[in-house]
């Protein structure tokens, strides 16, 4: 089955722009910012490891030259003379040659005691009674280790941390070597015992200082069969100190490095061998500790990527007031030129592609107005030739119905209301001729209208009764000719309702502002909905339908209107019922220079 993609065509230039930045700024920025601080921690994570290893591997080479240092005291021992002598059992020695033995045996243990901080106390017990003691001096049981070291038969033993009293400090812990000195000459003759105590605490220092930070973890010192020699003062939740199956599958690995937790905290394991010794230095370091030591730089970087994130977006809000709204204030403009609104206009705020773009705009859309323009006006043309001839060919039902009651009144009655008669349809024609002009004064358009509808009542007799209104100052106000007597005519011949025994017909012209109003309303039938509903759609500004009827006729005289005056002025629809309909024209008020068609002569 395959599967079609479908192109955005529905989407709009917004949804674009912000998928765009989306797909190949924002998630790139986020999916490297991510990647980077994760490769970042890693290296920092093995960079602090590798530190640690470090410190861990130049702690080691001090305790093991330190412990080197003790047992070569103790190698030094047993091959010194001095010390031979002082510990023999035959011959005895005089107190003389003993003070000399034993004074250079100080000197030499003075030595160590001072260039060597981390050893308080040496203790040499012969078996022969003699005995030396330098340093602080101690006091305690120590016959478990001293019976361990008897055992190796002048093998050096290491005990591990225990507690003494102090005549100096009271309970400290200390470490001790203790070895059996055996006589040179005679390997398997023990003389005396050679007891070594080095500072617990200053070692534990040592290491902790040397390895790791205040609080991040512990350190240990582990003997060969898995056995705590001591441990730093930074203790684990609990006491917890690394057993004998931690440090088996510490040591059978192959990094000499693993994870373990303790109390529910990670703790990261490393060791190492201290050389010359079974000794190990273990080392715990807390996990949360190592996350706030980068903290920091996880704090910059998300700085970092939110600075970029906030100059993406800034990048996208430029983006969008700088070109995509122009773009969709252009699409606006451009639908209400569709719409048929050619006032439409793009402001013009900068000199950039755009804006030249928008200035084209600007001069087509004038120039499709102009266009317009011209094509109405010949249309009007076309229109008012049109009228003209129907003027030249009026109505024949209407001219007969005139003439015929024109013959019948002649007879009836004497001259008088024949020659009245006669004037009235003499004045009609004589406005309805244009003489080159269309346009006229209110005041001739409003007698225009008086002639047409004396004439109709003559002939409609007392079911027709009519009015005409016109303010006082505005008979000189300009207008269309045939744009007031066609509505009066839509009146009678649609609008006309036998029913009613008497049909009106109102024609009211004011002032309102700058304005002219023409109101012409009557007490017919009225338009059905649909009508009406067909012709105000039709007089609304803009491209419209044509349509049939006395609609089309409001239609071309709202046009003609609205071309001449402008798209603000035209005709409306008041009212329309079943008790009547109201028809408003508006007119700039404008007085007229000179009208044609007024003075011809018959």
């Amino acid at each position: 089955m395959k599967i079609r993609w479908r192109k955005p065509r529905n989407f709009g230039l917004k949804r674009k722009a912000l998928v765009i930045f989306l797909l190949f700024v924002i998630l790139p920025t986020i999916g490297v910012g991510v990647i980077v601080q994760y490769k970042y921690n890693k290296v920092l994570r093995e960079q602090f490891i590798s530190s640690t290893r470090r410190n861990l591997d130049n702690v080691t080479s001090q305790l093991g030259e330190q412990t080197k240092m003790v047992e070569d005291i103790a190698d030094y021992f047993i091959l010194s003379p001095d010390m031979r002598n002082f510990l023999r059992s035959y011959p005895p020695l005089g107190n003389e040659q003993k003070a000399v033995y034993k004074r250079n045996i100080e000197d030499f243990l003075t030595f160590q005691l001072m260039s060597k901080s981390y050893i308080r106390s040496i203790v040499i017990s012969g078996f022969n009674g003699n005995s030396i003691e330098m340093g602080e001096p101690f006091s305690g049981d120590e016959g478990v280790w001293e019976r361990e070291a008897v055992a190796r038969k002048g093998g050096i033993y290491w005990t591990e941390g225990y507690p003494l009293k102090s005549s100096w400090n009271g309970q400290v812990r200390v470490l001790s070597m203790i070895r059996i000195l055996n006589s040179f000459s005679e390997i398997t003759k023990p003389l005396g015992m050679l007891t070594i105590r080095l500072d617990e605490a200053s070692i534990a220092a040592q290491l902790e200082k040397g390895v790791l930070a205040a609080d991040y973890g512990s350190v240990f010192m582990v003997g060969g069969a898995g056995d705590l020699i001591l441990e730093s003062v930074n203790r684990l939740p609990g006491g917890y100190v690394p057993g004998p199956s931690q440090m088996h599958a510490l040591t059978t690995g192959t990094n000499k490095l693993a994870a373990y937790t303790v109390a529910g905290k990670r703790y990261l394991t490393m060791y190492n061998q201290i050389e010359n010794s079974e000794w190990k230095v273990v080392v715990m370091i807390s996990e949360a500790k190592m996350a706030e030591e980068f903290r920091g730089v996880k704090i910059v970087m998300l700085i970092i990527l939110t600075a970029i994130l906030v100059l993406a977006l800034t990048a996208l809000f430029g983006f969008h007031y700088t070109i995509i709204r122009p773009i969709l204030r252009l699409k606006i403009e451009t639908g209400r030129v569709a719409g048929g609104d050619f006032s439409a206009r793009v402001p013009i705020d900068s000199q950039d592609e755009i804006a030249e773009l928008n200035s084209k705009f600007n001069e087509m859309v004038m120039t499709i107005q102009q266009l317009i323009e011209h094509k109405y006006k010949l249309e009007l043309r076309e229109r008012e030739s049109e009228l003209r001839l129907m003027q030249n060919q009026m109505d024949p039902h209407f001219l007969y119905n005139t003439l015929d009651m024109i013959r019948w009144t002649a007879r009836l009655e004497q001259a008088e209301q024949s020659s009245q008669l006669i004037e009235m349809l003499s004045r009609f024609f004589r406005a309805s001729v244009n003489n080159g002009s269309y346009q006229t004064t209110l005041g001739k358009e409003m007698e225009f209208v008086q002639a047409y509808l004396y004439l109709q009542q003559y002939r409609l007799g007392d079911k027709l009764s009519y009015s005409l209104h016109l303010e006082p100052g505005i008979e000189d106000a300009v207008t269309l000719k045939a744009t007031i007597q066609p509505l009066v005519e839509n009146a009678l011949k649609h609008a006309w309702d036998r029913s009613r025994p008497v049909n009106r017909i109102e024609v009211k012209a004011y002032t309102a502002g700058d304005e002219i109003r023409i109101e012409v309303t009557d007490n017919g039938k009225g338009m059905t909905a649909d009508r009406a509903r067909a012709v105000a759609a039709a007089l609304k500004p803009g491209p419209s339908e044509r349509i049939a009827g006395h609609g089309g006729a409001l239609h071309n005289i709202h046009e003609r209107l609205s071309i001449f005056f402008g798209q603000e002025f035209g005709l409306k629809i008041i009212y329309t019922s079943d008790e009547g309909t109201g028809i408003r024209i508006t007119l700039p008020l404008q007085r007229a220079e000179g009208e044609g068609g007024e003075d011809h002569e018959q």
